[in-house]
């Protein structure tokens, strides 16, 4: 099991939120190669290097207007280097990625643990010993960028020196001066890159179309939907095409996905403060 150790310099969480425009921001789609060659100095200033991805539901690479990645085009990173990557049923499985799935704020990782500013107990279940293993490096900064729809992004930093494991010192040194210009660089990518067809449209759904969803999202039937609310069986149905047609949405499935994308389905606001009592006793 992964542990969590706590680091003794706060991390300034204002650091990784939207600044004044770095070179590294994308406007259009001509400016990604320019911007990534802009990132990639700023790294390197630090004796880093970093690999992104800007979707980690598919790790597809950023590319260029060429359709060349930049991972190689900018990042300088090598055809074999990138391979392993490349495999996404292993790719999936590095422990950096999954860091940067249920970690909000940058982090630094090796075989020893995970080390970040707070406590998260989704990262105690990371399992490391994928660590030193293609593609996860030995030791790696994570820097998780986490954007609207439920898209989620990830820079992974490295030593120049692959025999550098011990990232204490660069995490302290780099983490909140590199943060915003790769925030900048991966959502501004991803907002010239998104494809527009899977977008919902943001709707204002009433508090009984979000009860009925989320007990959809939590696999309940109409009937039992019905009975939790105390309400018919049509009158939930009613509500649920409502939402399913205020999303644009083609079936249940579909309005559950959006609604989640936007917001509306989150944990029940008893549950965390239910939660930290059963902790505290």
């Amino acid at each position: 099991m992964a542990t969590n150790v706590l680091e003794l310099r706060r991390f300034d969480s204002g650091a990784a939120a939207p600044q004044a425009r770095t070179d590294a921001m994308i406007r259009v789609a001509e400016d990604i190669l320019s911007a990534a060659r802009a990132l990639a100095r700023k790294v390197e200033g630090h004796g880093l290097a970093i690999m992104v991805w800007h979707d980690l539901s598919t790790l597809a690479e950023p590319v260029d207007l060429d359709g060349t990645p930049i991972n190689a085009a900018a990042f300088g990173w090598s055809d074999e280097a990138l391979a392993p990557w490349r495999e996404v049923d292993r790719a999936m499985r590095s422990p950096l990625l999954r860091a940067a799935r249920v970690a909000a704020e940058p982090l630094w990782m090796n075989r020893d643990g995970i080390r970040s500013r707070s406590a998260n107990r989704l990262l105690d279940q990371i399992d490391l010993a994928e660590m030193g293993h293609a593609p996860s490096p030995a030791a790696g900064i994570v820097i998780p960028i986490h954007m609207p729809l439920g898209q989620v992004g990830a820079a992974i930093l490295t030593a120049q020196d692959e025999g550098e494991t011990d990232l204490a010192a660069r995490f302290a040194a780099s983490a909140a001066p590199l943060a915003p210009a790769i925030w900048q660089f991966i959502t501004s990518y991803a907002g010239v890159a998104r494809d527009d067809r899977y977008l919902p449209t943001e709707s204002l759904l009433s508090p009984r179309e979000l009860e009925c969803l989320s007990w959809v999202a939590h696999g309940k039937t109409d009937y039992e939907i019905s009975i939790i609310l105390g309400c018919s069986h049509a009158g939930v149905r009613y509500h649920v095409t409502r939402a399913c047609a205020k999303l644009r949405a083609v079936n249940r499935a579909q309005s559950v996905f959006r609604a989640a994308q936007l917001g509306y389905l989150g944990v029940s606001p008893e549950t965390p403060r239910t939660a930290l009592l059963a902790r505290a006793n």
